[in-house]
């Protein structure tokens, strides 16, 4: 026989001023403003082929397609956890050749690393959603349908290309190694394939990207109505160089985020 042993009064849950609810507590946030330089696009061949006849490029369209979030528990550092992000970038040139403009595709990949005070867990979580199906079979490896770790979530606003540079070199210029594993997803993506080998010329972009990164667990909380919990820390170090020098010194768009804040501001 199991006895109950809690107590509980479903009216002290909800009144006019709060109520219960299931949610995801936010644990800690990050807002990063960082200016990238020298990220190499890679191309399509026919991209690659239109390159060789226009030195002169320019961005035309920068936007993320694709982020792989990570993260991993630092040891000796409870409940704190490396958050590594790789961003994909789908970029969009064009040129002039032989008197007509031409437009290029290319990939571009950018990664991302903060550390984010995520809590402790040690609990297991199941939810009938999960635990519904008739034919599941438990084990006893340790492995459940949900577990209690924390969830990151990255929120990246349209990247913003400042400059665009060509590197030549009769040698042959090295891929960098974070594009040898481009998922096949991405790479069909693109029409004939990206070359990702050694080329003798290559496009090199500044980019400068605004993002809110935060970790956070399920909750039960009691709490009252609330506006939103804007970030105002930026915990990435920033470098301060041109192009870059512009770009740092740009105010972060909250408003791009939370598009309330504008009409409140107005009022």
């Amino acid at each position: 026989m199991t006895q109950n042993c809690s107590s509980t009064n479903g009216n002290s849950l909800c009144n006019d001023d709060v109520c219960c609810i299931d949610t995801n507590r936010i644990y800690d946030t990050s807002r990063a403003q960082d200016c990238i330089e020298g990220l190499r696009v890679i191309l399509t061949p026919d991209g690659m082929a239109k390159l060789e006849n226009c030195r002169t490029p320019r961005a035309k369209e920068v936007r993320v397609i694709w982020a792989q979030i990570s993260a991993d528990e630092l040891p000796f550092n409870c409940g704190y956890f490396q958050v590594t992000i790789r961003y994909y970038f789908y970029v969009l040139l064009t040129c002039c050749v032989n008197g007509v403009s031409e437009d290029i595709e290319g990939l571009a990949i950018s990664e991302k690393t903060v550390v984010l005070y995520g809590g402790e867990g040690n609990v297991s979580v199941f939810k009938s959603d999960t635990n519904s199906d008739p034919c599941f079979t438990p084990t006893l490896t340790g492995a459940i349908p949900s577990s209690n770790a924390p969830k990151v979530v990255v929120e990246v606003a349209t990247p913003i290309p400042l400059a665009v540079n060509i590197i030549e070199n009769c040698n042959g210029i090295p891929t960098p190694p974070e594009y040898d594993n481009i998922p096949e997803q991405i790479v069909n993506l693109f029409e004939g394939g990206l070359v990702t080998g050694c080329t003798n010329i290559a496009v090199c972009l500044t980019l400068g990207i605004f993002a809110l990164i935060r970790i956070e667990r399920p909750s039960q909380l009691i709490i009252p109505a609330c506006d939103y919990c804007i970030p105002d820390a930026d915990k990435s170090p920033v470098s301060v160089t041109d192009p870059c020098s512009m770009f740092c010194s740009t105010p972060f768009p909250i408003e791009e985020f939370y598009p309330s804040t504008c009409a409140q501001n107005r009022n």
